[in-house]
């Protein structure tokens, strides 16, 4: 992932990659895909991270449902960011 990137452009980007890697006839769980996505996130997602990782179940746990947490994650620390901006002023 690259700092430029928002949470659901790339985990579409991923789900385009691994959608190409069945098509050729790869095998991957969801589980491992959302493993993959949690190792190659940024370091302004390694608190949420730490936070899925031990708590929930990958095997259980959807790359949707994933998805909607990080998103929850950038979205909190977008609205931090700009509240701070605005208290600076």
């Amino acid at each position: 992932m690259k700092h430029s990137d928002d949470v659901s452009s790339y985990i579409t980007r991923v789900q385009t990659i691994v959608n190409q890697l069945k098509q050729n006839g790869e095998t991957l769980t969801d589980a491992r895909v959302e493993k993959k996505i949690l190792q190659s996130l940024t370091d302004d997602f390694e608190n949420v991270v730490c936070v899925i990782e031990p708590s929930r179940n990958l095997e259980e746990m959807t790359i949707g449902g994933l998805g909607a947490s990080l998103e929850a994650h950038e979205h909190r620390k977008k609205k931090q960011e700009v509240l701070e901006e605005v208290l600076q002023r």
